[in-house]
C-alpha cells in the first residue's frame, strides 16, 4: 500500500504537469463541468482499463492476485497489485486533455475506489432500481465468478452502464464459483 501510494503520488504529479501543459480546455471557470467531468470519466475509463486488465496478457498478471481468492469478501477487495497503476494511468490523459484537473481526477479516483469497496460481499443481496443504473455486490460477483457463464463480465467501478453500453453485462443467475479458471493451488507465501 505504501508503495502503492508513492506510486501514485508520483503519476498523479505527472497527470498534473500533462493537463497544465497540454490541456485544450480551460474548466477553471466552469469547477461544476469539471467535477462533472472527472466523475464520469473516471468511471468510463476505469471501465476501459479494467476490461483492459483482464484481456490483455501482461496487464492480466498483474490484475489476477484480485481474482485469486475463491472467497469472497472485503478483503478481497484489497489485494490489489501497485504494478497495474504503471500502466492504468494512461487511460485516464484524455481528462487531463479536456481540462479536468488533478485534484479532479484524484477525488473521483478515490471516491471510486471507496465505492468498490463496499461492493466485494456477498451478504448484501439484489438491490432493486438500483440495479439498473449502478455497479452492486450482486454484479460485481458476476465479475468475480469463474464459471464460463461469468467470464469476462461487469468490469464496472460504479455506473454499469458502460458494461450495459458495450455488451459486457450478465446479471446474476446464481450464486458464481469464486477464483480464477486454472487455481492457484499453493499457500506458500514465497
Amino acid at each position: 500500500r505504501v508503495v502503492d501510494a508513492l506510486v501514485g503520488a508520483g503519476l498523479l504529479g505527472v497527470y498534473a504537469l500533462i493537463s497544465q501543459r497540454f490541456s485544450l480546455v480551460d474548466l477553471n471557470d466552469q469547477p461544476v463541468l469539471g467535477w462533472f467531468l472527472a466523475f464520469i470519466g473516471v468511471d468510463f475509463f476505469y471501465y476501459w482499463y479494467h476490461r483492459f486488465s483482464h484481456r490483455v496478457n501482461f496487464a492480466w498478471a498483474t490484475h489476477v492476485v484480485h481474482h485469486q481468492s475463491e472467497e469472497y469478501n472485503l478483503i478481497v477487495a484489497l489485494r490489489q497489485s501497485w504494478f497495474t497503476n504503471l500502466y492504468g494511468f494512461v487511460f485516464y490523459l484524455p481528462l487531463a486533455l479536456i481540462g479536468v484537473t488533478a485534484t479532479q481526477v484524484a477525488v473521483s479516483s478515490a471516491l471510486s475506489l471507496l465505492y468498490q469497496y463496499w461492493i466485494h460481499t456477498r451478504l448484501i443481496d439484489r438491490m432493486g432500481w438500483f440495479e439498473r443504473w449502478f455497479n452492486t455486490p450482486s454484479h460485481h460477483r458476476v465479475h468475480h465468478g469463474r464459471d464460463a457463464q461469468y467470464l469476462d463480465s461487469n468490469y464496472a467501478a460504479t455506473l454499469i452502464i458502460w458494461d450495459k453500453m458495450f455488451g459486457t453485462f450478465v446479471p446474476e443467475v446464481e450464486e458464481p464459483n469464486y477464483g480464477i479458471v486454472q487455481r492457484f493451488r499453493s499457500y506458500d507465501p514465497l
